[in-house]
């Protein structure tokens, strides 16, 4: 769940949006509140369906039979529009990951639990398949795990998607993987082809990968139409059903209603999380609850918002009913996953927070007087040579650092808002960092951990003296993360409290780490340095969930942590790798540099993976050869060389990236995908 970016409509239809709760092919799915409170999983079609008429009539067609379909484990279609301007759907909230996300965290399930999880999925199929309905793309990413027990998400939006669209290719519709035979020759995707997935949902939940293994996609469907599953861990219990499943004659396989039987036949919505699931997973849904709690109390209320369509009044004053998965007023919270009746009562205008007690910033207004009257007429390099470049969590500020100060730009506006003239950044120095609350800043050098609270201008300097290799802020806005890399200092990657300066954890296994990264989430930190490799943490538990021994090429951002995925490079090859399956993708250029790749960049949003180069046998008008290789992430397919940028940073929701250009000036705004120059900023 993620705060709206400045582009995401605040209203959709009689939804108002309060955070967002995922993107993919289709489009992007918002948690939004009716009038009444009542909450659902709103998606909103990508405009390039919306702009399709045939995807309309398909779309619209598979929703007429999708709000037939009820069940246990099935959520309901609430409301649809198929034809205003942008196309969307609203579903019950399922407050809980889905089983993807819940294996990545936790690891693969208990055998008890997979059997419900498959039981509940089978009853979902067998009512689909009962009303003419086939889902196409069953796959762990459209498995929810509530409390009330497992929910089937997406089904016949998939189809709506696949049928022929007129220009006379064959599309594969489904995740390689979770495909069946039929469906990777194209020939065809039924009822059967859904068993077949549930057969690998089966296997993920059991093992944490796919019966077919993971890598290139194209090496996956190979693997599905010639080789045999890999079942090793899948217990005696359910490799019986697993195998019948996975039969590649779609005639062989059972039909749903059959492994519904096989398993032991229908079943009832559960009353707690405990009832079904291991504890670590109640902990999961638990915290999803608390989560939920918090947007809905932290959305902001104005007096209109605008949408899509218009704009809409709001209205003040109203009752929020928290509710859950079902349509009675529960909310999943803390202990054991039970479900209690929660609401608040909204105030007219909530009271302003105080500087320091906010839960975010904006860095549009909640800056010091001494930092914007600072600020130049127009965005200005404060450097007068090498300097970066970084995104706000939100994505509305670019800000630029260097030996002259760090200043805060409305890109969009290009407009210079502040210049923090007390932040040097250089050789010695590590790259600034944003708290997730974009309420400080930070960086580090040989005097210690600098951080600057940017509502009030504080400043306050933490191991003042020690040489500190690296600094990021934790997602709570109390506590950050750090690395002593001086001769005699403590070299583990220490938690510390921001306003006592305690160390409050430690993580162990990366010495004096030059790197620190935190996921967007919060939920997992990376470290790296030349000795160790790389090292992930999971921040609450303080367990190491991921090591790699691969050189680190350079320093800084030669590494990137996304929620799911480490990427860096050891100079020859790009590695993506999710770092709690182990498995990725690994990207290596035609003709490989010559003096290998620097910095390495991962944009899932935009399908892209970048790495800058310099090369030292061409040589161009006296200077290095410089580049960027791209790649397409999902393909593995190598788009060409672009020209050179450095300090590459990419908007939080992807479709801008920005660098710094050989001559140094001005910061250059790229589109990702075509990288064609958007804009300069910055002189």
């Amino acid at each position: 769940m993620q705060p709206l970016a400045p582009h995401d409509p605040r209203q959709v239809g009689p939804y108002r949006t309060v955070a967002l709760l995922g993107a993919g092919g289709m489009g992007r799915v918002y948690l939004g509140l009716d009038p009444h409170g009542r909450p659902a999983a709103v998606k909103v079609v990508r405009a390039e369906y919306a702009y399709d008429p045939d995807f309309r009539e398909r779309f619209a067609q598979e929703l007429a039979l999708a709000q037939r379909v009820h069940g246990h484990f099935t959520p309901r279609v609430l409301a649809a529009d198929t034809s205003g301007q942008m196309p969307w759907l609203a579903t019950e909230y399922v407050m809980g990951p889905s089983l993807q996300d819940m294996v990545r965290l936790i690891g693969p399930l208990p055998e008890q639990a997979v059997h419900l999880v498959a039981q509940g999925i089978a009853q979902a199929l067998e009512r689909l398949h009962a009303s003419g309905l086939v889902h196409r793309d069953l796959k762990p990413g459209n498995i929810m795990l509530a409390a009330q027990g497992p929910q089937v998400i997406d089904f016949g939006i998939a189809r709506a998607l696949g049928e022929d669209r007129g220009d006379g290719e064959e599309h594969l519709i489904g995740t390689p993987g979770y495909m069946a035979p039929e469906s990777v020759r194209a020939k065809g995707a039924g009822a059967a082809s859904d068993v077949f997935a549930l057969g690998g949902v089966i296997v993920h939940a059991l093992t944490g990968t796919g019966p077919f293994g993971e890598g290139h996609p194209s090496a996956v469907l190979y693997r599905i139409t010639t080789q045999e599953p890999v079942l090793t861990g899948v217990p005696d219990s359910l490799r019986g059903l697993v195998t019948a499943c996975l039969t590649k004659d779609p005639a062989r396989r059972p039909t749903s209603a059959q492994v519904l039987q096989d398993l032991g036949g229908p079943i009832s919505s559960f009353s707690t999380a405990d009832a079904w699931l291991p504890p670590p997973a109640v902990e999961v849904i638990d915290r999803i609850g608390h989560e939920y709690q918090e947007a809905v109390r932290s959305a902001p209320l104005s007096e209109s918002t605008t949408h899509a369509g218009g704009t809409t009044p709001r209205p003040r004053g109203r009752r929020l009913a928290l509710i859950g998965a079902g349509a009675a007023a529960l909310l999943l919270l803390a202990g054991a996953g039970t479900l209690a009746t929660v609401s608040f009562l909204d105030t007219e205008e909530p009271p302003e927070a105080e500087p320091g007690d906010r839960k975010k910033c904006d860095l549009t207004e909640h800056l010091a007087s001494e930092y914007t009257e600072a600020a130049a007429s127009t965005p200005t390099i404060p450097s007068t040579g090498m300097f970066t470049t970084l995104f706000s969590p939100d994505g509305d500020v670019l800000a630029a650092a260097g030996d002259e100060g760090m200043a805060l730009w409305d890109w969009a506006q290009e407009t210079e808002l502040a210049l923090l003239a007390d932040i040097e950044v250089g050789l010695l120095s590590g790259a600034p960092v944003f708290s997730p609350d974009q309420c400080r800043v930070g960086f580090t050098n040989e005097e210690g951990a600098h951080v600057h609270t940017l509502e009030t201008g504080e400043q306050h300097t933490f191991r003042e003296g020690n040489e500190v290799g690296a600094l990021v802020f934790a997602a709570d806005g109390e506590t950050a993360f750090l690395s002593e890399s001086g001769t005699g200092a403590d070299q583990s990657v220490q938690r510390f409290d921001l306003d006592t300066g305690e160390v409050v954890a430690s993580y162990e296994g990366n010495d004096g780490a030059h790197t620190l990264l935190l996921s967007p989430s919060g939920h997992y930190l990376a470290a790296a340095n030349h000795l160790d490799g790389l090292s992930v943490w999971e921040v609450h538990s303080g367990e190491q969930v991921f090591t790699a021994k691969d050189d680190i090429a350079s320093f800084g951002s030669n590494m990137q942590l996304t929620d799911d995925h480490i990427v860096h490079t050891d100079g020859d090859t790009v590695y993506v790798t999710d770092f709690l399956s182990g498995q990725g993708q690994e990207f290596t250029a035609a003709e490989p540099p010559e003096d290998g790749f620097g910095e390495v960049l991962f944009s899932e949003a935009d399908d892209r993976v970048y790495a800058t180069f310099t090369g030292s046998e061409i040589i161009v008008e006296d200077e290095e050869e410089y580049g960027i290789v791209v790649w397409e992430y999902s393909s593995g397919a190598e788009l060409g060389i672009e020209e050179y940028m450095s300090g590459l940073t990419i908007h939080p929701d992807g479709g801008v990236l920005a660098g710094i250009p050989i001559v140094n000036s001005p910061v250059w705004l790229v589109e990702p995908d075509t990288m064609r120059l958007h804009s300069r900023i910055g002189s």
